[in-house]
């Protein structure tokens, strides 16, 4: 079968037709396609990205809890810096305080000594008036008081150390005013007395030595021998004082090595009126 010239326009006509549908729809199908898989690309690259966001958050987050506990570290031993701190001023404020309270202590222990020792002083001196009394008759506070004690051999001392003087021997002692056993002199009655101390030291010696009223220095006597010749020194001292009824009166030794004895270093004292 033959066809005419009509037909056959009509045929390439139908054929260029359907090439052409053909093309376009591969085109068509190729620019899908493509964007399908830029779009896919996309995704891909975006989900890596957030996921590198997600990841520096976490470690920014982990290291602002670091610097959260650091900075909470550092406060608290700042705190306790600071509390060692009071504690160590406290502990000074308390050593101080203890240290006071120690020589206060001291210094009231060593009154408590003298006034027991003046107290012991005088119920031995009242016992040995009592006795002297009864043995020799009553004796009235207007008769002559007077005493002259002196030391029956060399006595030692230590530089470092007051010691009260002791003259054990006597000349004289009305109503037994001095005391040979402790060294003092108790007042029986009120008025003016004097009081005279003589010491006789040896070479690279001294006896420097003080009178004292109820432990109230009165009177010094300084007998310095250390850096003088051969031979002895002998110094004295004289000094006037009003007593009551019951004083006691002693010697006591300032800076003294030695004093010597046999009569030549003594103690004595009278009631002027």
């Amino acid at each position: 079968m033959y066809l005419n010239s009509r037909q056959l326009i009509m045929l390439w006509t139908m054929i260029y037709a359907v090439s052409s549908n053909s093309n376009l729809t591969a085109h068509l199908d190729v620019n899908s396609s493509s964007r399908v898989i830029n779009q896919s690309s996309g995704a891909v690259d975006l989900r890596s990205l957030q996921q590198q966001l997600n990841e520096e958050s976490l470690i920014r987050l982990s290291l602002v809890n670091q610097l959260y506990t650091l900075s909470s570290d550092m406060l608290t031993v700042k705190q306790r810096m600071m509390a060692i701190a009071v504690e160590g001023r406290q502990f000074e404020d308390k050593l101080k305080a203890m240290k006071k309270k120690f020589i206060a202590l001291k210094n009231e222990n060593r009154r408590m000594r003298d006034t027991q020792e003046q107290i012991s002083v005088k119920v031995s001196n009242a016992t040995d008036a009592g006795t002297s009394h009864a043995s020799s008759g009553s004796q009235n506070e207007d008769s002559v008081v007077a005493f002259h004690a002196f030391t029956s051999k060399k006595l030692n001392f230590k530089t470092d150390t007051t010691v009260n003087v002791v003259y054990d021997k006597t000349s004289l002692n009305t109503h037994d005013v001095y005391n040979t056993k402790n060294g003092f002199f108790t007042a029986p009655s009120g008025g003016l007395y004097v009081f005279s101390w003589t010491s006789l030291v040896a070479e690279m010696s001294k006896f420097n030595a003080e009178l004292l009223v109820n432990g109230e220095r009165k009177g010094l006597a300084k007998c310095d021998h250390e850096l003088g010749q051969q031979g002895f020194e002998s110094c004295s001292n004289t000094v006037p004082v009003i007593l009551k009824t019951g004083d006691l009166v002693n010697i006591r030794t300032v800076d003294s090595l030695s004093l010597l004895g046999i009569q030549w270093s003594s103690f004595k004292g009278w009631k002027v009126q």
